[in-house]
């Protein structure tokens, strides 16, 4: 499995809320529909104003295919929120997941 982790600072906490809402009923609907999509995962720091949110992807080709996608999405959420930096993105290869 592999994964897109992008990082946002600075985030309005006005804005949060909205931005999710905007992500779930936009965004993450045409990237689930991609091949190879296995989920995502986000999670928010409300008093420090950031967030991060993870896609996972069933292989390499899967995450660099959806790039573009991820691109658009990400700069929708930008335009939306308005953070103080620009978003940090990382890609890696999941190679422990445990759950409790």
């Amino acid at each position: 499995m592999y994964a897109r982790m992008s990082r946002f600072a600075g985030l309005p906490p006005e804005r949060i809320e909205a931005t999710i809402r905007e992500f779930e009923e936009g965004q993450l609907k045409v990237l689930a529909e991609q091949p190879g999509y296995k989920g995502v995962m986000i999670g928010i720091d409300r008093a420090e104003g950031k967030s991060v949110a993870i896609t996972f992807w069933e292989s390499s080709e899967n995450l660099r295919a959806s790039d573009r996608i991820a691109d658009k999405a990400r700069q929708e959420a930008l335009d939306a929120v308005k953070p103080s930096r620009a978003p940090i993105v990382d890609r890696y290869e999941v190679v422990m997941q445990r759950d409790a």
